[in-house]
């Protein structure tokens, strides 16, 4: 039977009622009238779309982790079955192939001939059954919790001793046993610490499932120099989570559907990083007066250009904010209590305080590469004006499917923590952009040209203060990102003041497509071409409800050249030019890529957004953008 014991500092108060023995009779005492109960203000700006519709009640997986061993003769091994067989609400299929996900950790532990021995193996876990009872109703609304709220309903469910601890000053629980467990021995400059042995657990996370490659192509090739290998595509039959290190306090990462938990034993070395990380947030509280006040906020738009001498010749693009204080805007009351401030909320008091910056954000719920984000995403930054440094800059950035935002929350001397950050960063900041025509300044970039370090956003550190255990440290699999950057959005962040948050603009495209579509992340790049959008507002013919095919995108379901007037080579969006929109409703505003947020949603457009290589669906009947925004027209 599980024993868990919460040691925390209890402060106990006595109201002690007055007993008179006057016996004039006591007036009676009115009922004081309760106050109006106000539902709380949500402050979504007319730039802050859609919003979330999820409740929990798809399936969370969660292993825990007890040692990696050797596996008998270096062997590969299989991988653990789950005690729990994945099964959705109401027989819903959660994820195609329906089945236990497997995860990344175990491939790479069998392929350097180790084995997982695991307290329990990964499991699959139906949120529809599981009644969440969080240690921090101060955060989470009723029905809503944390990691550590799950791991301590597993640890009834399936008897695991779960011991922790509450730390009052940092605001946070730390698990310090787990089946007698009390963390692992430390392996990183053991001279530097007076303790070698426990001091708890870590966890990791995989927010979604990855793709698998199916034919072992290099999406790196192109920018490596070598041959792309044609015929690249992802299948989704072969999916897996890559679980991530990730600093945030287990009490506060909010759970949400589709999600891998990993709980391992943690070294000393790992356990101080992350306390003093709290505390440092902590101490700038305080220093703050209670107030939440970010003292750096940061966007890189672009990276530096460097001349054939390797002289620099434009900095690269970056504004920086200074002390922003945040407030809140209460845009996840599904996820969080009122006023609980999230790095989201960090980003809108940041536009509400400077006019000339304008920030949009689309709420991503599962998209058709199954990454399941379920949260708001930067769909596009532009800022003109001066920045709290003084540099002038007038920049334009635009997430379209090719491009993006990548960010991280957090103390400056962990920026690099994660494992395969500056390796990404280097090939997404540089060789996808079409902004960095010159094969020189891609190199550079890159970092490939002799006396030139290549892109490193500023305070790029050296990683953990006790990493010098190989180039993964403390990532016992060798995880990539995680630590200040995990595959999160800011709404699923909760902070007290982090040193700093930073957006980046990166551009995939050169990466992830063989047709070579530029990215189109340059402020000169257009938005769309406006010629080959159709004008349906002086349409000669148009439908409505009578038509049999009311609301049905795809005309040629039912028309073709034998039965009708469309010729063969016209698209369906193409007839809305004389028959109008057919009922389709208005379009949010975005000009890009529509398919990546929506292709769950379009089963009636005939083939849009069948490979999910082709962003821009050229190779189907609905092109995008032009298809979508001439039936669906801007409101």
């Amino acid at each position: 039977m599980r024993q868990n014991k919460i040691w925390a500092a209890l402060a106990l108060s006595v109201v002690l009622g007055g007993c008179g023995s006057d016996d004039t009779p006591a007036s009676p005492i009115p009922t004081p009238t309760p106050p109006e109960t106000l539902p709380p203000e949500i402050n979504k700006p007319d730039y802050v779309f859609g919003g979330p519709t999820e409740q929990l009640d798809g399936t969370i997986q969660i292993a825990i982790v007890k040692s990696l061993v050797p596996a008998e003769g270096g062997a590969k091994t299989e991988p653990a079955h789950a005690q729990e067989t994945l099964a959705g609400p109401q027989g819903t299929k959660v994820f195609p192939g329906d089945g236990l996900i497997r995860t990344k950790m175990e491939d790479t532990a069998s392929a350097k001939g180790m084995k997982i021995e695991y307290l329990l193996p990964p499991t699959a876990i139906n949120m529809s059954g599981v009644k969440i009872d969080t240690l921090r109703p101060d955060l989470f609304p009723e029905g809503r919790g944390s990691v550590l709220d799950l791991l301590m309903w597993v640890s009834d469910k399936y008897g695991i001793d779960v011991q922790i601890e509450k730390d009052e000053a940092l605001k946070t629980y730390f698990v310090t046993s787990i089946g007698g467990i009390e963390g692992a021995p430390e392996k990183v400059d053991q001279s530097r610490l007076g303790a070698t042995e426990g001091q708890g657990w870590k966890y990791l996370v995989g927010p979604s499932v990855w793709d698998e490659k199916i034919d072992g192509g290099d999406p790196f090739a192109a920018i490596k120099g070598e041959e792309v290998k044609k015929g690249t595509d992802y299948n989704t039959d072969h999916l897996y989570y890559k679980e991530e290190e990730i600093y945030f306090r287990i009490d506060h990462l909010a759970l949400k559907n589709q999600m891998s938990i990993v709980l391992m034993p943690a070294q000393p070395g790992e356990m101080e990083v992350r306390k003093r990380k709290y505390q440092r947030e902590m101490d700038r509280l305080a220093a703050n007066g209670g107030k939440v006040i970010v003292p750096e906020i940061v966007i890189d738009f672009k990276p530096p250009y460097y001349d054939m001498n390797g002289e620099l010749v434009q900095p690269g693009q970056r504004a920086v904010f200074k002390d922003i204080e945040v407030k809140p805007h209460n845009l996840r009351l599904d996820l969080y209590q009122p006023g609980v401030l999230t790095e989201l909320d960090a980003w809108l008091s940041l536009v509400d305080q400077r006019p000339d910056l304008k920030i949009d954000w689309s709420y991503w719920p599962r998209l058709s590469t199954n990454a399941n984000v379920q949260g708001y995403v930067a769909t596009a930054i532009s800022f003109n004006g001066k920045d709290d440094l003084g540099n002038i800059i007038n920049q334009t950035y635009k997430n379209n499917g090719e491009c993006g935002f990548v960010h991280h929350t957090g103390e400056w001397e962990n920026y690099a923590d994660g494992g395969a950050q500056n390796v990404l960063y280097e090939f997404v900041m540089c060789a996808g952009r079409t902004d960095m025509p010159e094969n020189w300044n891609r190199a550079a970039c890159l970092g490939k040209v002799p006396g030139i370090k290549g892109f490193r956003p500023r305070n790029y550190g050296a990683g953990e203060l006790y990493e010098n255990d190989g180039p993964t440290g403390y990532m016992k699999f060798g995880m990539p990102f995680g630590a200040n950057d995990p595959h999160l959005t800011g709404d699923n962040m909760i902070i007290y003041g982090p040193e700093y948050i930073n957006y980046l603009g990166v551009a995939f495209g050169d990466m992830n497509t063989n047709s070579g579509v530029p990215s189109g992340c340059d402020a000169e790049s257009p938005e769309i071409d406006i010629a080959n959008l159709k004008d349906i507002s002086k349409a000669r013919a148009p439908l409505d409800e009578s038509h049999f095919g009311w609301k049905l995108p795809d005309c040629t379901t039912c028309h073709d050249p034998s039965n009708s007037h469309v010729v063969e080579a016209m698209a369906p969006y193409e007839c809305a030019e004389c028959h109008g929109n057919n009922g389709a409703p208005n379009n949010h505003g975005e000009r890009y890529t529509c398919g990546f947020c929506h292709s769950q949603t379009l089963a009636k457009h005939g083939n849009v957004y069948a490979d999910k290589n082709d962003y821009y669906s050229k190779e189907s009947n609905f092109k995008e953008p032009e298809s979508c925004l001439t039936c669906h027209v801007d409101r």
